[in-house]
């Protein structure tokens, strides 16, 4: 009968472990390297320039996003609540001169970002919503 008892109790830590494990889960688009496919209105989306690529990695270990955004690297600090996603502080970046055109992709991509205001995962795509403008980003 005791080894009986004990075999309850390990199995009911076991499952105990099991469901503490499974809720403190990152949520499903972090610890992934994110590029950037499409940015703007989100009825007038426009494609990231053939030569800057824009990349996004949220960081669950230590809350930091990180990237390229064209030309110059970025990082900056992030929140999430559910589907919720902000990003309370400043985004810091390198300062290379990316030439005018890159530089205004990156300056809007930057812009946009830290208006970050929730996300989703449709068909395989991130989907960040930053206020009127929404960004659209494909697994790497």
């Amino acid at each position: 009968m005791r080894s009986l008892v004990k075999v309850f109790v390990i199995i009911f830590l076991a499952v105990v472990l099991l469901l503490a494990a499974c809720a403190e889960t990152a949520p499903d688009f972090e610890d992934i390297t994110w590029s950037l496919e499409s940015y703007g209105g989100p009825a007038d989306l426009k494609p990231v320039l053939p030569d800057a690529e824009v990349t996004a990695t949220f960081n669950s270990t230590d809350g930091k996003v990180t990237g390229i955004a064209g030309c110059n690297n970025y990082f900056g600090g992030y929140e999430v609540k559910g589907t919720e996603l902000t990003l309370p502080g400043p985004i810091a970046s390198t300062e290379m001169w990316c030439g005018d055109e890159i530089g205004k992709q990156e300056t809007q991509y930057l812009n946009t970002l830290k208006t970050a205001e929730s996300y989703t995962i449709e068909n395989g795509k991130l989907r960040i919503p930053c206020g009127n403008q929404l960004l659209v980003f494909k697994r790497r």
